[in-house]
């Protein structure tokens, strides 16, 4: 374990967390509160190595939080600060995602074959195709692909897709969107987020088809290293791209309706 290689992921983190959002530093913490209503779009992160005591500093991010309207929300990694997650605990969140940290060598990532006709990548200029995109990644999640649900990081998507902070793909058949994937890129450190494949489609390779041209675009575009959290059961995949397995992210909340 390289914690190191660790500390230099959460600070990609806070990198991504302040595109699109109020930045707010507090001891500790550094939060980021957007204007959507979606839920995951508003979390924090901490900043330093464990206090000697954590207490009052979550009850200042919580203060925080509540005075915005917003539900207390933490992404970290838990090999650098051992002792947030009694502390959260103690204080009423709970943890919501545990998922396995897996780092890739993007600097060694072999050239992919040549570009499928099938793989396209997002356009920030080209709003239907988004609108599509994200609909069908919602769906994809479980969600409704309805409004806010579903659009709500669209603002986010085209000005970093502008910006260059952020590189998407989908994977498209007969005109229809079965995959796609997003590396959003923060302090040189690009996360693979958002990798999705239509219900219909799954078993198929696509979205390994489909990250394998997307992170050999990211490594041409001259980055070292690329990270994520991975999903339940999304592992392999992974692993199939060529990442390793480096730590643990946590996400922590506080209960709705508390």
């Amino acid at each position: 374990m390289n914690l190191n290689q660790l500390a230099a992921l959460e600070t990609s983190l806070r990198a991504v967390g302040r595109m699109e959002r109020e930045a707010v530093e507090i001891p500790h913490f550094e939060l980021f509160f957007s204007s959507h209503t979606l839920d995951h779009l508003t979390f924090a992160v901490p900043v330093s190595p464990d206090p000697d005591g954590w207490r009052p500093h979550i009850l200042t991010l919580i203060e925080q939080f509540q005075q915005r309207g917003k539900r207390p929300r933490l992404e970290f990694i838990a090999d650098l600060h051992p002792h947030l997650a009694p502390a959260l605990e103690q204080a009423g969140l709970v943890c919501e995602t545990r998922a396995p940290v897996m780092i890739l060598d993007a600097a060694a990532f072999p050239p992919p074959p040549s570009p499928s006709p099938n793989y396209r990548p997002l356009d920030p200029d080209d709003e239907p195709l988004l609108r599509t995109y994200l609909v069908h990644q919602s769906i994809a999640f479980g969600g409704t692909g309805e409004d806010e649900e579903a659009l709500g990081w669209l603002p986010n998507l085209q000005n970093g897709l502008r910006s260059g902070a952020v590189m998407a793909a989908a994977w498209q058949h007969e005109g229809r969107l079965l995959s796609g994937a997003v590396v959003q890129i923060g302090g040189g450190i690009g996360e693979l987020a958002g990798v999705w494949t239509d219900a219909n489609w799954r078993g198929r390779g696509l979205a390994y088809a489909v990250c394998q041209q997307l992170l050999g675009q990211y490594a041409a575009a001259g980055y070292s290293l690329c990270w994520l959290s991975a999903a339940e059961g999304a592992q392999r995949l992974y692993e199939k791209l060529g990442f390793l397995y480096a730590g643990t992210q946590l996400n922590y909340g506080r209960p709705v309706g508390l």
